[in-house]
């Protein structure tokens, strides 16, 4: 429970970290990864940060109700 109130409004940094870090290995040649690999990190990310522009339009509309 803890770790999720940790991650909370971070999903979208942490995948952008793990996706220089998995970058920076496969530039290295320590890792290879499919290229499918890439496209489900991409994924993932667009997913977390349209997670965060529906917080931001839900917060926006509240502020818009009170004037």
């Amino acid at each position: 429970m803890q770790l999720l109130k940790f991650i909370t409004g971070k999903k979208t940094y942490i995948i952008a970290g793990v996706i220089g870090l998995l970058g920076v290995l496969q530039g290295l040649d320590v890792l290879i990864l499919p290229e499918s690999a890439w496209l489900v990190l991409g994924a993932f990310g667009l997913g977390a940060l349209r997670s965060g522009v529906n917080k931001v339009a839900a917060t926006v509309k509240d502020v818009n109700k009170k004037y």
